[in-house]
């Protein structure tokens, strides 16, 4: 999917590939920028709810071979990211901070559910394939901007990472569905998604 014009008419190649119509506004890269650990730990914390988020669809999804088994590879691989930021957080003095709710996360389930019967099954999976790719149009932006020349290559990676993720959770919607259900369903979500992102005060969080 080519990218989307952004407010000014330009292309922001951060939404490269990714089913987003909205790029996350500059504000949020200066929230980032005055408060690190804070991204950091929440990015922790979002490591865990993806995780558990892979864990949970296996069991609603157990008798769908091939997804369970990606979702297992999926619950591994973010456990590892989890770890890897907890040692970031260590190496820098920092603890774990307690865990906050995900706003963007909730509201994108309550909008784009609401009123729905029948469709919950393919909305799990696409909703899911919207908050990966948020994250990692995110971590692309973190890899541009900050100034930890360290951090900027272990978010480069993470982006290429959560890029695969998106493009699972959207392969397998599409498997289940149909092409042409999944990629009008996409549409849909991409549009409330979108209005979310212009919506929320930018904060020192990974969504």
């Amino acid at each position: 999917m080519a990218s989307p014009p952004c407010s000014n008419g330009t292309t922001d190649d951060t939404l490269l590939g990714l089913p987003l119509v909205e790029p996350t506004p500059h504000a949020w890269v200066e929230a980032v920028l005055a408060n690190v650990p804070r991204v950091l730990g929440d990015h922790a914390h979002c490591e865990l709810k993806a995780a558990s988020t892979a864990l949970s669809l296996m069991g609603r999804y157990a008798d769908d071979l091939e997804l369970v088994l990606d979702l297992c590879a999926l619950a591994r691989e973010e456990m590892r990211h989890f770890e890897r930021v907890h040692q970031v957080l260590v190496s820098r003095g920092l603890r774990l901070p307690p865990v906050g709710p995900d706003d963007y996360v909730k509201e994108l389930r309550r909008r784009a559910q609401r009123g729905l019967v029948g469709q919950v099954s393919l909305d799990a999976l696409l909703i899911c394939g919207f908050v990966e790719a948020r994250s990692c149009e995110r971590f692309r932006l973190l890899a541009r901007s900050l100034r930890d020349e360290p951090l900027r290559a272990f978010y480069e990676e993470l982006a290429l990472a959560e890029a695969r993720h998106h493009e699972l959770f959207f392969s397998h919607a599409s498997r289940r569905a149909g092409a042409d259900a999944a990629r009008a369903r996409t549409a849909e979500i991409a549009a409330i998604e979108g209005d979310i992102v212009r919506s929320r005060k930018p904060s020192p969080r990974i969504h």
